[in-house]
């Protein structure tokens, strides 16, 4: 395997990871929300804004190198 397809697959790996840690975020806050008192519900949330972040993020590095495998090819 050629360092250059080791890296990206690296890189890949690292951005599931990510995808994956705010995933399991979100549905803990989401199962936390649905719980809680109305009252006590707020719109956003640091968790929520930072697993957006984390996805948007990894979304952004998975689309990079999609691009960079398919020009590979």
């Amino acid at each position: 395997m050629s360092p250059n397809i080791k890296e990206i697959r690296e890189k890949i790996d690292a951005a599931l990871a990510e995808v994956d840690a705010a995933e399991t975020a979100l549905a803990t806050l989401l199962l936390d929300l649905r719980r809680a008192p109305r009252a006590e519900k707020v719109t956003v949330t640091s968790v929520v804004e930072s697993a957006f972040q984390r996805l948007r993020t990894a979304r952004l590095e998975l689309a990079k190198l999609h691009e960079m495998l398919s020009d590979s090819e």
